[in-house]
């Protein structure tokens, strides 16, 4: 460590607390070890604050230095951590982006090889990507800077030397654009980080994606005019940047603006995946295409539910919904069903290839058997909703109990993680859950031991989170749950007891197939992840109703207390 130079890490936060944690623990992970972190909470209002406190509480050998004071803006902030930081480089980090584990480590090493004032690095878009690739920019020419065909990222590595009395100034847009112009312009060295990558987070709402794309090249012009007259040829004449940001009809026709991109896309997918990659996006700036999509979406599934004969049994007040996507791990459902000692009935959604299947019963206590097929889309929770819709216009069952085959693929422990929701949401002796049932205060009844922090697995489920509540709750209410997220709980794997009526307002909602992602194999940010956390506290909230957990067949009551702990099964 002593021939390896302190770099400060600058976290410049502003309501993302759904985030800052693992801003935080990507930059405490790094295998570069002499780093001195400083997170600036620019004025916050969510719960990042006490997140932030709590993380510097548990790390307090590490070199931490927290400020937290009212707004004042981007532009300030930045500008304040390069007066703070007191390392030999300095780096930052927007709170909604992180870093890989070797990001400083390789960063550093290329700076030292190359005598290098700026290291910028390649991007890896995470969030809403939009099945961008990632960014593969040239070498490092300040015309090319000029022309934003690439771009250096505040989380650039930075010689503090280098910055004199440069600052960032513009408040309109582009403020790190401006910033790295000058660096270039007064003789600042850069150097690309070709295979490192920031993990840069696309989101809706952003100030970049709000902003006007002519309003910004009407700024992006000021910019360059500046600098025109300060350095002269050194600056390119800012037209040339209008006519790469709006090209005309032919350069439009012939895909001469994003002609790499598309390159390396069929290189990396092959023609057909980049052609359907490139009609939705088309697609999606196009309103009407996306009603008709969506109007024909739902009427398949209605007239697929509505077609559907159910099958029921006299007097029988529960209903077990199961989403059976791997039939081969009905012999470890079954067995735990079996424990169910009072009458019910068994609602099967399963894939359109396995429609054929046929389940056993599993006691004299499992009465009838009906199942569904539906196209892959919602992962569980689209079916159940579906079916459950059919269950409550039945008007006979009163409980309902969500089960699914989870695998979990994506995760080793894919396997323990079923076992265990199984095990503690079906207990030998259910009389307990079912009495709690009866009462028409309970909402859901869950396993205790997969009660899940909101706060801190929020995702990129937030701005879901709040279209599916909107129609059920004012925004008062929406704002008070987003803003205090560690109050709202969620069972995770997506496995609970509840009444019927608890479930009704979001069944009679203006929530549709339509609203269903497509399946790729995303682990977050669809609308099945989103009432996954929904289904929790929130949904309680709503319905002014109790939330329950089970533990060795005993049911008790969620305590009323803020949840911030980790999930062992997420990770």
């Amino acid at each position: 460590m002593k021939n390896k130079p302190l770099i400060s890490v600058i976290i410049t936060n502003y309501n993302y607390d759904q985030y800052i944690t693992k801003a935080i623990e990507s930059v405490l992970a790094q295998t570069y070890r002499n780093i001195e972190l400083i997170i600036i909470n620019d004025g916050s209002t969510d719960n990042s604050d006490e997140i932030i406190k709590e993380l510097v509480s548990k790390n307090q050998g590490r070199n931490i230095k927290y400020v937290s004071r009212k707004n004042k803006g981007v532009v300030y902030t930045r500008n304040e951590g390069i007066e703070l930081a007191k390392g030999e480089f300095i780096c930052y980090l927007d709170a909604d982006d992180y870093f890989n584990r070797n990001y400083i480590s390789k960063s550093y090493k290329i700076a030292k090889e190359h005598d290098a004032d700026v290291v910028y690095p390649n991007w890896h878009f995470v969030g809403e990507w939009l099945g961008r690739p990632d960014t593969d920019f040239p070498e490092f020419k300040s015309e090319l800077l000029q022309l934003q065909k690439l771009h250096c990222t505040p989380a650039s590595l930075i010689k503090k030397q280098a910055i004199k009395d440069h600052r960032f100034e513009v408040e309109k847009v582009a403020e790190d654009w401006d910033f790295f112009i000058g660096l270039s312009l007064d003789g600042a060295k850069f150097k690309l980080a070709k295979d490192n990558c920031i993990n840069y987070r696309i989101r809706q709402g952003t100030r970049g994606s709000r902003n006007d794309p002519k309003e910004d090249t009407k700024h992006f012009v000021e910019i360059l005019t500046k600098y025109k007259n300060k350095y002269g040829s050194k600056v390119i004449d800012p037209n040339r940047l209008v006519r790469v940001r709006h090209p005309n009809i032919v350069m439009r026709v012939f895909g001469m603006r994003y002609p790499r991109v598309i390159i390396k896309s069929i290189k990396k997918d092959g023609t057909h995946a980049t052609t359907r990659k490139a009609l939705r996006k088309i697609l999606s700036r196009n309103k009407i295409v996306w009603k008709v999509l969506g109007d024909t979406r739902n009427a398949k599934y209605h007239k697929l539910t509505e077609s559907l004969y159910l099958e029921t049994s006299p007097e029988t007040k529960l209903a077990v919904v199961l989403h059976l996507y791997y039939p081969s791990l009905w012999p470890v459902i079954s067995k735990k069903l079996a424990r169910i000692n009072v009458p019910f009935d068994l609602f099967v959604s399963v894939q359109t290839k396995d429609k054929e299947l046929v389940l056993d019963k599993v006691s004299k206590y499992h009465k009838v058997t009906n199942i569904a097929s539906f196209p892959n889309r919602g992962r569980d929770v689209l079916p159940f909703l579906l079916i459950s819709e059919r269950i409550r216009q039945e008007n006979q069952y009163k409980y309902i109990l969500k089960l699914h085959s989870k695998k979990s693929l994506h995760r080793k422990d894919g396997g323990e993680w079923l076992n265990s929701l199984l095990g503690e949401l079906i207990p030998s002796d259910i009389s307990k859950i079912i009495k709690t049932l009866k009462n028409p205060d309970t909402g859901a009844i869950g396993p205790a031991g997969h009660v899940v922090s909101l706060s801190k697995y929020m995702g990129d489920n937030r701005q879901r989170i709040a279209t599916i509540i909107a129609p059920l709750t004012d925004d008062k209410t929406i704002l008070r749950i987003l803003g205090s997220s560690s109050k709202y709980p969620f069972f995770g794997g997506t496995m609970f007891w509840c009444r019927v009526d608890f479930l009704s307002p979001l069944l009679q909602s203006n929530l549709s197939p339509a609203n269903f992602d497509t399946e790729r194999g995303q682990v977050d940010g669809t609308t099945a992840h989103a009432l996954e956390r929904v289904f929790g506290k929130i949904l309680h909230e709503v319905t002014h109703k109790k939330m329950f957990v089970v533990e060795n067949s005993v049911v008790s009551e969620l305590p009323e207390k803020s949840y911030r702990s980790s999930y062992k099964h997420v990770g």
